[in-house]
């Protein structure tokens, strides 16, 4: 298709056709498609109707669960999604403004109130929801997924409590009472909020990386199993919407344990035992998901168990769907403690839905933000600018060109700001040789490292052998890899992780195309029979005994080695530079991250710049952008409509 010459006001399937060349929708939308438009037989669909449930189904796939029918609504919604498009094709496109016919018409006819086989009551896939600014467009299911989340909200389980002036007083000194000699961990007011609310209260917990979210989770468990000892007998879930995450939160309590002086843990031993034996679930997981039924084992008519405590991390990437399966699923005695974490700064659910954003925009003292980070100070550069970015302060960008003979990286908190185009529109090579120079540089640094200490690993010594020699290069091997990573908004293109990820290899004289010894990769789904997860990172190193490649990763603080061979090929892939979605939820002291280079690029946005960002842990940050592009994602905010109201 010429995509300059494409003409929206053609046929239905020309219509689709540009939508798929411009990768604005998908297969499966379609299909979806042409079910409704089967469904729909008296009066059949209008050619105009039919291109607006392409447009819906389009932003649907953007995370948004509903579209306003109201043309100038609607049609500012479409034109940020349809310039975003344009910016990534080369050739000339039509603009945004020929919808907007299109979208007037196609908005007058669905609200007309004449398609009743498809949007209506009953057993309609499709509602029209009704609201003081205009009527939604909307799916029943994810209409039924709004109504079930505000449901629980008010029906009592998060209830609103006064707090006496001597509890946040109180529950520091309690803090302060378990922790060991020498303990970091000081406890601010609102950390403290959480010990004092938590024992009356279910809680959502908000705030950004390094503010504790998971710490203070370990000490308000304490408090509950010293509170009554009761809840000692109570099961304990943990869960993310990931794998990675789950674990990592159960990893956690290890850290709690590790900041409690060795009197309060001889005194409490069954306390100890419950936070150190503590499983992590994702929530697929611990609601048991049947393929068989096609949905959950645990729902509202067969709850998860009383007399529980339910901790779910990483709520910024629950979908609507999820976060209405789980809410449902809760025991409808309210005989049970939920305390839901998350950062609504951070990038959403990749499904529909900002269910956790939405929830927080009402204001309700079950939810308590932490604010001051452990991760930064109040001086830090890198702090400082996370926290301008994520209030949507103006932060000037002062790129300089990248110079190969600078000493960069070398002083802690840094920040480096590099422009490679400096103003000029460079040639497709041109741009290579520069990102390659900048990787290049980064491997020599961070990444050479790896490779005679990966060779020194052995995995086939047994566990119950293993010398303190090797012990110590397995420990050095991991923190090597973890020191630094490339981050990109982008998979493909000059500057995306492919790419990154190529010029890594070849910096290091590898074939990129093959495994090899000091590899870092990543899994990009879930091997649920080894218990790994999308998102788990690993070394490759090998056994001289066994002649084979093995994957070395770290579970609950133990190194464990599977060979290569257990893997499909296309389950694993190189994680020098990864994406910045992928990147949520883990931290390296040293951090580069590439910006889109065209202004308007739908992945140039703030929540992925500050996601980018607090990715980092204390030592270096550099940003690759220009002016523009950096003032272009400071400014552009991921805007999804979930419709939820408290």
């Amino acid at each position: 298709m010429n995509l300059e010459t494409a003409n929206v006001n053609g046929s239905v399937v020309e219509f689709y056709t540009l939508l798929r060349e411009m990768r604005g929708i998908s297969l499966v939308a379609e299909k979806m498609h042409n079910l409704l438009c089967a469904l729909q037989q008296k009066p059949q669909l209008s050619f105009d109707a039919q291109k607006l449930l392409y447009i819906y189904l389009s932003l649907q796939e953007d995370g948004n669960t509903r579209i306003p029918l109201n043309a100038e609504l609607l049609y500012s919604k479409w034109e940020q999604k349809w310039n975003g498009l344009v910016v990534q094709h080369q050739e000339p496109c039509p603009s945004a403004e020929v919808f907007l016919p299109i979208i007037r018409k196609g908005v007058e006819d669905l609200a007309a109130g004449k398609y009743t086989q498809i949007i209506g009551e009953g057993a309609t896939p499709l509602r029209l929801q009704q609201t003081p600014q205009c009527a939604y467009l909307i799916s029943a299911k994810h209409l039924e997924d709004k109504n079930h989340i505000e449901s629980i909200f008010k029906s009592g389980f998060f209830k609103e409590s006064p707090l006496d002036s001597t509890a946040i007083p109180q529950a520091k000194e309690f803090v302060h009472g378990l922790l060991r000699e020498g303990s970091p961990i000081r406890f601010d007011d609102r950390q403290a909020e959480v010990i004092a609310r938590g024992v009356s209260q279910n809680l959502i917990i908000t705030g950004g990386p390094g503010t504790g979210k998971t710490t203070v989770i370990g000490f308000l468990l304490w408090k509950l199993f010293a509170s009554d000892a009761d809840y000692l007998n109570w099961n304990l879930y943990m869960a993310a919407p990931s794998g990675k995450a789950a674990d990592r939160l159960a990893e956690s309590m290890d850290d709690t344990l590790r900041e409690i002086s060795a009197a309060a843990r001889d005194k409490n031993p069954r306390f100890v035992e419950k936070l150190a034996k503590a499983s992590s679930y994702t929530l697929h997981r611990l609601l048991k998901y049947s393929v068989s039924k096609g949905g959950f084992t645990f729902n509202s008519g067969n709850p998860l168990p009383e007399k529980s405590i339910y901790i779910i991390d990483e709520a910024s990437m629950i979908d609507i769907s999820l976060f209405a399966a789980f809410l449902q699923a809760l025991p409808p005695s309210g005989n049970f403690k939920l305390f839901i974490l998350g950062d609504p700064n951070q990038l959403p659910s990749v499904d529909a839905g900002a269910v956790l954003g939405n929830i927080l925009e009402f204001d309700r003292n079950f939810v308590v933000k932490l604010i001051r980070s452990n991760r930064f100070n109040d001086d830090s550069k890198i702090g400082v600018l996370a926290g301008k970015i994520q209030r949507g302060e103006e932060v000037a960008f002062e790129g300089v060109s990248f110079d190969a003979h600078a000493p960069y990286w070398e002083a802690t908190d840094s920040v480096h700001q590099l422009d490679l185009d400096q103003g000029q529109t460079l040639s497709r090579k041109e741009e290579l040789n520069a990102v390659e120079s900048l990787v290049r540089k980064w491997t020599k640094k961070f990444y050479a490292p790896l490779m005679d200490f990966a060779s020194a690993v052995d995995p086939a010594m047994p566990s119950d052998k293993v010398t303190p020699e090797q012990r110590a290069i397995r420990e050095k091997l991991w923190s090597v890899a973890n020191q630094a990573r490339i981050l990109s908004a982008e998979r493909r293109g000059n500057r995306g992780v492919e790419t990154l990820n190529r010029m890594v290899a070849e910096a290091l004289g590898q074939n990129a195309s093959s495994r090899f010894v000091g590899q870092i990769l990543i899994f990009n789904r879930n091997q649920n029979e080894f218990k790994l997860y999308n998102g788990d990172t690993g070394i490759v190193v090998k056994s001289e005994l066994h002649e084979q490649y093995f994957l070395m990763l770290k579970k609950q603080s133990e190194y464990v080695f599977y060979p290569l061979s257990y893997f499909a090929e296309d389950c694993l892939e190189p994680s020098f530079a990864i994406t910045i979605h992928k990147s949520q939820g883990s931290g390296y002291p040293n951090i580069m991250m590439f910006l889109p280079t065209r202004k308007g690029h739908p992945l140039l946005n703030r929540q992925i710049l500050y996601t980018g960002i607090t990715r980092t842990k204390k030592q270096s940050l550099t940003i690759i952008a220009t002016p523009k592009t950096f003032k272009s994602a400071c400014e552009t905010v991921i805007e999804r409509d979930t419709g939820i109201e408290l």
